[in-house]
């Protein structure tokens, strides 16, 4: 085995890793923003995986590829943020609105 395919195996092990490690994280999240950023996380490992791939074999349709994966994935992180951006505003104006009702009957 060549040092270079033994390179390739643990870059490819350490990837596993951290999408491994990036799933528990979305998993386990006490919040919405740190899954986002788990899945946003588990994204540029796989590009990072796809990319390699593209090295290794020497064909250039796989860096398509990972390029069309970074911009559905940038899409779909905004996308994400805002929705749940548009939700916490959402819910910080309706316990505003809690409190405010609650000093009122307070009075």
């Amino acid at each position: 085995m060549s040092g270079s395919m033994v390179i390739d195996l643990i870059v490819f092990i350490l990837s596993g890793l951290g999408i491994f490690l990036s799933l528990l994280r979305f998993l386990k999240g006490p919040s919405s923003f740190e899954r986002l950023a788990a899945v946003d996380m588990m994204n540029v490992m796989f590009i990072g995986i796809i990319t390699l791939l593209a090295f290794m074999s020497k064909n250039n349709m796989y860096m398509d590829i990972a390029i069309m994966y970074g911009l559905l994935a940038f899409i779909e992180t905004i996308v994400f943020a805002r929705y749940l951006e548009g939700k916490a505003k959402t819910t910080t104006k309706r316990q505003a609105e809690d409190s405010q009702a609650k000093s009122g009957e307070v009075k």
